[in-house]
């Protein structure tokens, strides 16, 4: 998206109009699905502070990261855990990043390819997908799942490590929480949209919203709950939506249904900011 990070944010209390962990993981799919085909670089999950929703919280993060690993990364990262066992039944995202398993004959300089590191008797080694450990060379970072670049090709394969400012492609997204909406809307720059019922309607702000859209660097786009919207969640907070942005709108203002559901809400808004970027 013309090297624009494009962030959403969503609360812990996206998954109340769900009862089992079938429906919760095939919604939180949904909500993957879309952060990916738009090219969302990350995504925050905030506290709704109406209720105690630690357990949806820590399963929307898991599930989300899950489903942006790499499949032949999975095993190594995810231990088999109860909260996963539906995700099986989930379609793949298919992201630039998710690289098909490949002879490493075929490897070449430069291409990059995510992988986990591996210690072997101190030396570090990087887990790529090709059957065979590489080895790493340069600086190694903490994260166990990380990005490198093949420096020669095989028989003598090595890599580097890199990061994400040194990759042109969209490369995944990247979830981190806040402990409510109002510290999130306070440590973000640029443009910021909340979406609401209750916002004006997107065809006032479209011209002067593309435009801007076409020079800023980041944008956040923030979504409420199945049963709150984030005005009755920043009311909470004591603060109101005219305090963090001019863009409080409504996505869908002929709606003729009694309520958009989440993830209807999240890929429809998306889309029509992907249009007004593209425009």
């Amino acid at each position: 998206m013309k090297n624009l990070d494009f962030w959403a944010a969503i609360p812990d209390s996206a998954l109340t109009d769900e009862q089992t962990m079938r429906d919760k993981t095939t919604k939180i799919a949904q909500f993957a699905r879309a952060f990916s085909i738009f090219s969302i670089s990350k995504v925050y999950i905030y506290r709704d502070r109406k209720y105690n929703y630690s357990t949806d919280r820590k399963l929307l993060k898991l599930i989300l990261e899950f489903l942006d690993t790499p499949p032949y990364l999975r095993r190594s990262l995810y231990p088999k855990k109860d909260e996963l066992r539906f995700a099986g039944l989930l379609h793949p995202l298919k992201s630039p990043h998710h690289r098909p398993a490949i002879n490493p004959i075929k490897i070449k300089v430069g291409e990059i390819r995510q992988a986990v590191i591996v210690n072997t008797e101190g030396r570090y080694f990087a887990d790529a997908g090709l059957g065979s450990l590489i080895p790493l060379e340069g600086s190694v970072f903490n994260d166990k799942r990380i990005t490198v670049r093949f420096i020669s090709e095989h028989p003598k394969l090595r890599c580097e490590v890199i990061t994400r400012k040194d990759i042109n492609d969209y490369w995944g997204y990247v979830v981190e929480e806040t402990q409510s909406l109002t510290d999130l809307l306070q440590s973000v720059s640029n443009v910021v949209i909340l979406t609401s019922r209750m916002g004006k309607p997107l065809e006032k702000f479209e011209e002067k919203l593309s435009q801007e859209l076409k020079t800023t660097t980041n944008v956040l786009v923030v979504f409420g709950s199945p049963n709150r919207g984030v005005t009755e969640i920043l009311k909470d907070e004591k603060r109101h939506p005219n305090e963090f942005t001019k863009y409080f709108l409504n996505f869908f203002p002929k709606q003729t249904t009694e309520t958009v559901r989440l993830e209807e809400a999240v890929i429809g808004c998306l889309t029509l900011l992907n249009y007004l970027i593209q425009k």
